[in-house]
Formats: structure tokens, C-alpha cells, sequence
């Protein structure tokens, strides 16, 4: 197997996972987002000052579509809004330079020697980073948290753990309830969410074709796309049409 393909029953356990998170996550599904007063005032999180961040931020602007940009820019503010509830403190600039290249590679070219678009990204995120002398350890980082980001267990390390659960939040509504509801419309008002489902559905598809072992693939045929559709946040971008 090429790295990052599950052989048969890494895949039967991870359809078998994802059911059991999709059935646990039925009360956020059904409730959306906790209304009624809000105890906080949410701000947009600002970006890192420093080089590395400004360009990450352009070789996402190269790289991605709008609304995959406006994604990775949403898993910035929603893993600082989770960095805030678990009272945890990530690295700030690899955390959000993971949040907007970890989908560099989604629906992208096949690579012979790589079957997960996830580890590919990575590994494209590593060597950008390791452009700047001396950043080894962020490097390090960013390319763990990108490799890990489609697990559906959570994985260790603070910034690897904190994109998994914005980029689950962001596709499929994973611990909404746990945010303030002041905070999710902040991101959502400034960091729109317009087309992003069929954008990144269309996307997942190309990955199950061309990447059938992957984790991606795995979970596309496990039942994502209505994951997808049934997503608090999505549905409040079709309720405001």
C-alpha cells in the first residue's frame, strides 16, 4: 500500500467510527447552534504578525478556490474559539499556517506515491515552511496537524487536535453547541460560507475516485455529503436566502 492508503479494516473501522460520531452529533445537528443570551463578545482573531503568516495566507490566495479559501480562513477562527473553550495555548502561526494550507492538495493531481490527499498536503506545507531558516520545529507541526486533520479520531497535540475539530465543524457541525452562538456568527458574517458545500463536495468526489483508499474516500462513501447538507452552519446560509 502506498503511505496514507487504509488497508480493508482500517476502512471498515473507520466507517464504523464515523457513524458512531455522526449519531453522537445529532443533537448539535437537530439544535444548531445555543441561542438565547450570550455572555461574551466575540472579535475576529488576529493573524500572527510575521512573514511566514502573511505568505501563507498568499500561497493560499495562489492555491485555493474563494470558498476554500474562506474555509481554511473559518478553521483559523473556529480552532482559536476551541483553543479558548478546552484552555489550551497552540503554537499561533503553525496553527494557522496548518488552517490555510491544510487543503492544498484536495481534488488535486494524483501522486504515484501517496494515496491521501492529506499527507500530500502536508508534505507541500512542510517544504513551504521550511523556506524560512530555522523553522524546523514549525515545520514539524504543520505537517502533522495537515496529515492528521481528516482522522476521525482526534488526534494529539494541540494544534493537530484543534484543526480536526474546526475543519469537522466547518464540513459537518461537529461540537457546534459547544461554541457561543456570538462567536459563530462573527466568523460566519465576516468568513462567508456561499458555495462551499458544492465546492467542496465536488472535490471529495474527485478524491474517492482518485484516491479510493484514502480516509477521505472512506469517508465520502460512509455517508458525507449528507453530512454535509445537514450542517448547522450550512443550513443557516440557506435560511438567510
Amino acid at each position: 500500500m502506498r503511505p496514507g492508503e487504509l488497508g480493508a479494516g482500517d476502512r471498515v473501522r473507520t466507517v464504523g467510527y464515523a457513524l458512531r460520531q455522526q449519531l453522537s452529533m445529532l443533537p448539535g445537528t437537530l439544535l444548531g447552534p445555543r441561542r438565547g443570551s450570550s455572555s461574551t463578545v466575540w472579535s475576529i482573531v488576529d493573524v500572527p504578525d510575521s512573514r511566514l503568516c502573511r505568505d501563507a495566507l498568499e500561497e493560499a490566495r495562489e492555491c485555493l478556490s474563494e470558498p476554500m479559501l474562506l474555509h481554511s480562513q473559518r478553521c483559523w477562527q473556529y480552532a482559536s474559539a476551541f483553543a479558548a473553550v478546552d484552555d489550551v495555548c497552540p503554537d499561533p502561526e503553525a496553527l494557522y499556517v496548518s488552517c490555510l494550507l491544510h487543503d492544498l492538495a484536495l481534488g488535486g493531481e494524483p501522486d504515484i506515491a501517496v494515496g491521501c490527499f492529506a499527507l500530500i498536503g502536508a508534505d507541500r506545507a512542510e517544504k513551504f515552511v521550511r523556506r524560512y531558516e530555522g523553522d524546523d520545529r514549525t515545520a514539524q507541526i504543520v505537517h502533522e496537524a495537515i496529515a492528521r486533520h481528516m482522522d476521525t479520531a482526534r488526534p494529539e497535540g494541540p494544534e493537530a487536535a484543534l484543526l480536526n475539530d474546526a475543519a469537522y465543524l466547518d464540513v459537518s457541525g461537529r461540537r457546534i453547541r459547544e461554541l457561543d452562538p456570538h462567536c459563530i456568527d462573527v466568523i460566519e458574517s465576516r468568513y462567508t460560507r456561499e458555495s462551499f458545500a458544492a465546492d467542496f463536495a465536488c472535490r471529495m468526489k474527485i478524491e474517492s475516485r482518485m484516491r479510493p483508499r484514502s480516509t477521505a474516500a472512506t469517508l465520502w462513501r460512509a455517508g458525507m455529503y449528507p453530512a454535509i447538507k445537514v450542517n448547522p452552519l450550512e443550513r443557516m446560509v440557506t435560511s438567510s436566502k
